[in-house]
């Protein structure tokens, strides 16, 4: 009831910005969804996904860099994801000698994989480039995985 004095309708509208404020950061990562998309047939032959994964927003065209440490006898995947469309996506694996090592890559509408079995532990560059048709920025994630 809403009596004359009553602190009510203070509080209903403090608890609606609350709820708005809530829903406005409970945005869904589109771009990782995708790139989990790209790992499912992985995991399915016994890939580890890895939670930490590196995400944000990119110039279209602009090529990104990521360095991370690689282990001989291990296998890693690398799945790169968009929630754009008309994205094209492209990403290569380079040791410290800037040679490809990547052995297998695939590429769909929102997401690609590259596999890699390093020849050596090391530090790896992960080069990566997202060039969108029609927006000048392009929302993107990066996870892996390894067996």
């Amino acid at each position: 009831m809403n009596r004359p004095g009553s602190r009510w309708p203070a509080l209903a509208a403090a608890c609606v910005l609350l709820l708005g404020a809530t829903f406005v950061h409970a945005t869904v990562d589109e771009p990782h969804d995708y790139a989990m998309q790209a790992a499912t047939p992985f995991v399915e032959k016994g890939f580890i996904v890895r939670e930490d994964y590196w995400n944000g927003e990119v110039k279209s065209g602009q090529k990104l860099m990521i360095t991370h440490q690689l282990f001989k006898g291990n296998e890693y995947a690398f799945w790169l994801g968009t929630s754009q469309e008309g994205v094209t996506l492209d990403m290569k694996v380079f040791d410290d000698k800037n040679q490809p090592v990547q052995i297998d890559t695939k590429v769909d509408k929102y997401f690609m994989s590259v596999r890699v079995n390093p020849p050596k532990t090391g530090t790896y560059r992960i080069v990566f480039e997202l060039k969108s048709k029609t927006e000048p920025g392009v929302l993107w994630a990066l996870a892996y995985g390894y067996r």
